[in-house]
């Protein structure tokens, strides 16, 4: 057995649960759950080497800094020969600093460590800023052609966008301060989308793409969407709102749990009854940037449930997202440190 086994079945928290079983956290009550939170609070993530996508799965990475030594960074990149795929881009929203462009990326091994090695890169000679974005680019053809699945996502999106929030603001308790103007929420919009189109007999996908809100500096940015099948550098699902961070394991996370979202959403296992009685439940409570960075533990288990089948996964879910407990109120405030580099 490989050492990295080896510690993976010492660790505490996998000796209370069995990492390949899919335990159903949101069942747990009482001391189980407050055992399996407690485990969950003193285990430490680290960059995997594969999430386990097939490989149709692709994806794209945009990595902003601020405070940046651009010749050093560039220097760099040229001694490991990541220039040619890994592009520099101007941004004048960023303060001293501009961006780095992935090539499209699959899940293997060395995409990962192409994005650790570029993240550690930066770690050195950049900083995450109140402008930085971690904008994730995943291929429009994961989510695939038939409207159901688009209706099943825009639909889940709404109902858990205080969730995602929270989880994808990082190695952070808090949004960046440009959130609100180039990564704002869109629950409320794509709940109306939804309702207006969950009754359209033979909805067209043409049909779906003209009712969905459009605006390029929302959550998600739909407008580079040109083929629903295709694998093509442009045609993307734009995810706009995670923080920026210099932790590959963040940005691992932040790619595990947006792909998941879109294969659970054409996937047999998709509970609308239970996404509908949350909506109930919720109402109209949780929507803002105001109530992001609050923890909504109940919530969380059950979308953790719903997306993963696998307590590992679950793991690496709830704890960024749980980020110890700690709720801040300044935007951009650093959570404790959850990750092993």
């Amino acid at each position: 057995m490989k050492a990295k086994e080896k510690t993976l079945i010492d660790d505490p928290l996998f000796h209370y649960i069995k990492p390949t079983n899919n335990d159903q956290f949101s069942e747990m009550k009482g001391i189980d759950l407050q055992d399996l939170l407690y485990y969950i609070e003193n285990y430490y993530l680290e960059l995997r080497s594969q999430l386990g996508f097939d490989d149709t799965i692709t994806f794209g990475t945009e990595l902003e800094f601020e405070e940046a030594m651009r010749d050093r960074i560039e220097k760099q990149t040229r001694q490991l020969l990541l220039h040619r795929r890994w592009q520099p881009k101007h941004d004048r929203t960023l303060k001293n600093g501009f961006e780095i462009a992935s090539p499209i990326l699959k899940d293997t091994k060395k995409d990962w460590n192409e994005l650790k090695l570029i993240c550690a890169i930066l770690e050195k000679n950049a900083i995450i800023g109140e402008h930085s974005g971690g904008h994730i680019h995943i291929g429009t053809q994961v989510l695939g052609e038939k409207t159901e699945s688009w209706i099943n996502f825009i639909k889940l999106w709404s109902v858990y966008e205080n969730i995602i929030y929270r989880f994808v603001y990082g190695d952070f308790l808090t949004p960046r301060t440009s959130m609100s103007h180039y990564a704002v929420p869109i629950a409320q919009q794509l709940w109306k989308s939804y309702q207006s189109m969950r009754s359209v007999h033979d909805l067209s996908m043409n049909d779906f793409i003209h009712t969905i809100p459009h605006a390029r500096n929302q959550a998600i940015n739909f407008n580079n969407i040109s083929d629903f099948t295709i694998t093509e550098s442009e045609n993307t699902i734009e995810f706009r709102c995670p923080n920026g961070s210099l932790d590959p394991v963040v940005w691992q996370n932040n790619v595990n749990l947006l792909v998941n979202i879109l294969l659970y959403s054409k996937s047999d296992r998709y509970n609308d009854d239970l996404i509908t009685e949350r909506r109930n439940i919720n109402q109209d409570k949780y929507y803002g940037l105001e109530w992001y960075g609050e923890i909504y533990l109940q919530q969380a288990l059950e979308l953790c449930d719903m997306l993963f089948t696998n307590n590992f996964d679950k793991v690496y879910f709830l704890r960024q997202y749980l980020k110890s407990f700690q709720i801040a109120n300044q935007p951009l405030s650093k959570t404790k440190t959850f990750t092993k580099k």
